[in-house]
């Protein structure tokens, strides 16, 4: 009995280490994608931030993250988030996978916003940065996401 005890006990500190340990990965991938934003929030104010998706590949996803000033041409499907004072739109497109259309539903605060009074135009100057994720996770290293940029994938959609 004693025994038995003694397995239930080890078992479940070994659980409780290894979620605590899971929690701790994922928080660190957080920051480091909250780190990358902030970087690209603090240099230059515009009025929005369009997030839309470019490539993806089994559980691996490219998406674009452009600062722009102008709602040029969003389509009739977005998703409105709010990161520390700035607008983030995911414009969704005919995108109809729900992994998708929530995927960045853990990283920012959703938002109620109208965004009718966003001045409509072409936007002179894209400045778009990539976001690439592996199983959802944040993938800083440049290198990484320019070989998945430059791979074939015969399951793109």
């Amino acid at each position: 009995m004693k025994e038995n005890l003694k397995k239930i006990k080890l078992g479940a500190l070994l659980c409780i280490f290894l979620l605590s340990f899971g929690c701790s990965a994922q928080n660190h991938q957080k920051e480091e994608f909250y780190n990358y934003i902030e970087k690209i929030i603090a240099e230059k104010k515009f009025v929005f931030f369009e997030l839309s998706l470019i490539k993806r590949c089994d559980s691996q996803y490219l998406f674009g993250f452009a600062k722009m000033d102008y709602n040029d041409n969003l389509s009739k499907r977005i998703k409105i988030y709010n990161y520390k004072g700035s607008l983030i739109i995911f414009d969704l497109g005919e995108e109809k996978d729900k992994q998708i259309i929530d995927f960045f539903d853990s990283f920012f605060e959703k938002a109620d916003q109208n965004i009718s009074n966003i001045e409509r135009g072409r936007q002179s100057i894209i400045d778009e940065r990539a976001l690439y994720f592996v199983d959802k996770k944040f993938i800083k290293d440049l290198n990484k996401t320019q070989i998945f940029m430059e791979s074939d994938c015969d399951k793109n959609k």
